[in-house]
């Protein structure tokens, strides 16, 4: 009798616990939805869709992956794995967490006027938070182009993270006319025939243009695919992110970030590479120096024969391989 009742107090205490944290399978992915505010003390009412992607080892390490503007996370886990850089992680042992910022793919779509880098760093902290609960505490952020000023600012306001990875963003000087180009290709998404009903902060690339501002020597097929797939951003989001870019050293978020830096750019990318600037390792960290003052270490890279979107060229391999070094060194 007294078995049967010491089996029935530990049946109902193990009911009482609280359940564990949700994993995903070993060498699986998952599609996750995360409640999240963009302010601090602000209702969590806004929801993040994102995919945990974990390799078939026991790791507790993991890419957190910020897109730039006009894309979404399929610019991470492209449907051709040559140019998944999820892929690529779960196979080089770690996991991958990419998530579709506020306003795009599979998220909530807030009001624009909501929407800035504060709001992104803010959201951001907290999936890093959602992923250590799920002992992946060994993190590192990769932000492209606007997702880079989004991982700089959350690493420099929360510095909860373990290493930091920067592609498609350099600081002033190094910004070359064709950012202007890039910037003018914007127009108001309710415009496009893919957004009607978009409201009037959105933002997205004028059609045709992708190629020329993210791409060099790129497969055709890529470059279509994006432009039938292209997403949004809010234009506030791009006006607080070109405000932090141009702020001195001293002032920059580059100053507060603690943790090591590595800053990868296309060779080829029109928005910082050209006669002004020749985009050279040596001439790239030379640049970024002077703003990581705080880093303990500052590590540069070019990717020969490359435009702004690092991972959608046929460089795909070079530029994912420089990136999982220098993360399994630092």
């Amino acid at each position: 009798m007294w078995k049967s009742i010491a089996a029935i107090l530990i049946t109902l205490a193990a009911a009482a616990a609280p359940a564990p944290p949700a994993h995903a399978a070993p060498g699986t992915c998952e599609t996750v939805k995360i409640p999240v505010a963009l302010a601090p003390g602000q209702p969590s009412n806004q929801t993040v869709s994102g995919t945990l992607c974990v390799p078939s080892n026991d790791t507790t390490r993991v890419d957190v992956l910020v897109h730039g503007g006009t894309y979404n996370s399929t610019y991470w886990k492209w449907p051709d794995d040559r140019y998944s850089y999820v892929k690529k992680t779960t196979d080089a042992g770690r996991a991958a967490f990419a998530y579709d910022r506020p306003g795009t793919g599979s998220s909530s779509r807030p009001p624009s006027t909501s929407l800035t880098v504060a709001a992104d760093v803010n959201v951001l902290h907290q999936i890093v938070q959602w992923l250590r609960a799920r002992n992946l505490t060994q993190i590192t952020t990769i932000g492209h182009s606007l997702g880079s000023m989004i991982v700089i600012a959350e690493a420099a306001d929360h510095g909860d993270i373990d290493r930091l990875v920067v592609t498609g963003i350099t600081h002033p000087p190094a910004i070359a006319p064709g950012a202007a180009l890039l910037i003018g290709s914007f127009y108001t998404a309710a415009l496009d025939p893919h957004f009607p009903l978009a409201d009037l902060g959105y933002l997205t690339t004028e059609p045709g243009t992708r190629a020329a501002s993210f791409y060099y020597a790129a497969d055709p097929d890529v470059i279509a695919y994006d432009e039938a797939h292209k997403d949004v951003m809010a234009a506030t989001e791009l006006t607080d992110a070109a405000a932090r870019l141009v702020l001195p050293p001293l002032l920059n978020d580059t100053a507060r970030v603690r943790v090591p830096v590595l800053v990868v750019i296309g060779e080829k990318d029109s928005s910082i590479c050209g006669a002004l600037f020749t985009c050279t390792p040596g001439n790239v960290r030379a640049n970024e120096s002077l703003y990581y003052t705080a880093a303990p270490t500052l590590t540069a890279d070019t990717i020969p024969n490359t435009g702004h979107s690092l991972p959608l060229h046929p460089t795909a391999d070079r530029s994912f391989n420089d990136i999982n070094a220098w993360i399994n060194t630092h």
